[in-house]
């Protein structure tokens, strides 16, 4: 009796899947199927043509069949040789990993309709209840990968090239200068050192740019605060700042315990949120403050 190559697994987030190597390869490639006993059905079947393709020798994916996963692999590794940070690579693959692969990973990019990615924010699908701006994040991080494939001739189809982002709501800001005042005075110290950097720096409110800024970063003969942004191609940029701001950076620089300009006790910052709604409930201020 012939030994079977595998078995079909089952995950909560993508349902079940099979997962086999090429000949020759020691990449393991993954196929999802969803939930359900059909499913399970589909990757039972799925899993006993390629045991049956193997045992005669063919091809399981050939060059114009390049899968999703594939793609996307060779798009991260471009991006590497590129000098993609590693935040943006990690958040990149969880992103692909958690989210997309699971439900678009089951046939062809070639094959793959823009009804199928639409159907991602569908009932019981991982985007269904999402937000407008999260779900334009992930459609353009798509995008581009469909864009890649094109580009280097990996792929002839990009479903996603007629898509346009959905406009998002503004949202409405009320704070005033005397409030905010008000509020870095009434905040902890890490966070009040955080809202001056972005009073005079402007950068993105989080992981990708505030949170991200180091001492090696400022350049003090300009002088200037180098922000390496990565969220758009434009958002890489020397920002320069006064002197005043400057000597307020000296005095700092000679208490930092860490290589970043936000720190809390020694270490980087993750988030402020909590530490922002204290604040803003010691200073009075009720109408709602985002960073």
């Amino acid at each position: 009796m012939a030994r079977s190559m595998g078995t079909v697994l089952y995950q909560p987030r993508g349902g079940y899947f099979i997962a086999y190597r090429l000949p020759g390869s020691r990449k393991l490639l993954k196929e999802y199927f969803g939930h359900g006993r059909d499913s399970q059905q589909r990757a039972t079947v799925r899993l006993r043509e390629i045991e049956l393709a193997k045992a005669k020798g063919e091809m399981l994916r050939g060059s114009s069949h390049v899968y999703l996963d594939q793609l996307a692999r060779q798009y991260v590794q471009d991006a590497e040789v590129r000098g993609a940070s590693a935040r943006w690579v990690k958040e990149f693959r969880h992103l692909m990993n958690t989210q997309v692969l699971p439900n678009l990973c089951r046939k062809p990019v070639d094959q793959t309709e823009y009804a199928d990615v639409l159907g991602m924010v569908g009932p019981g699908m991982p985007w269904h209840g999402k937000s407008v701006p999260t779900i334009n994040r992930y459609l353009g991080y798509l995008r581009a990968v469909f864009r890649f494939g094109v580009a280097h001739e990996l792929t002839t189809k990009n479903p996603l090239a007629k898509w346009k982002k959905t406009p998002e709501r503004r949202h409405d800001v009320h704070l005033t200068v005397a409030d905010l005042r008000r509020i870095i005075a009434s905040a902890e110290p890490h966070l009040a050192w955080a809202l001056e950097v972005e009073w005079n720096l402007g950068c993105r409110p989080g992981e990708s740019e505030l949170f991200a800024l180091r001492w090696t970063d400022t350049d003090w003969d300009a002088p200037a605060v180098h922000v390496r942004g990565t969220k758009t191609e434009g958002s890489n940029r020397v920002v320069p700042i006064s002197t005043d701001f400057r000597a307020r950076l000296l005095i700092v620089r000679q208490e930092a315990q860490s290589a970043f300009l936000v720190e809390y006790k020694g270490k980087p910052v993750k988030r402020l949120i909590r530490a922002l709604r204290t604040a803003c409930r010691r200073a009075g201020v009720s109408y709602p403050v985002r960073m």
